[in-house]
């Protein structure tokens, strides 16, 4: 019985997909609203900022603060079917604002 031997991209490429099979999970997870109340919204990074915030409020949202990106907003609701309609108006994803507060906030410079 022989061994089957793999050439190096196949090697890189099954090491890669199990880093992402294992990761993915656990930040699908972690990113998930914990209040539905306070959420980031994700929209395609080619959605001005002024039409984000259009499908915010029509979605009875109100916008909270916008992300490192004009497309990412965290938005505020006391509806819980707000997720659902965000989804509904084109929302890419709908997380938890603090999941990945390092890159959902954007940085502020500041003057001494």
């Amino acid at each position: 019985m022989s061994a089957k031997h793999f050439n190096g991209w196949q090697a890189a490429l099954a090491a890669a997909f199990m880093i992402v099979a294992s990761v993915a999970p656990v930040a699908w997870i972690e990113s998930r609203p914990r209040d539905a109340g306070e959420v980031a919204v994700i929209f395609a990074p080619w959605i001005t900022s002024e039409d984000a915030f259009a499908r915010v409020l029509a979605a009875d949202g109100l916008v909270m603060r916008q992300g490192i990106i004009e497309s990412i907003l965290v938005v505020h609701g006391v509806d819980p079917g707000l997720i659902n309609r965000l989804y509904a108006i084109g929302a890419w994803a709908v997380i938890d604002p603090v999941a990945f507060g390092g890159c959902l906030v954007k940085s502020r410079s500041r003057t001494v």
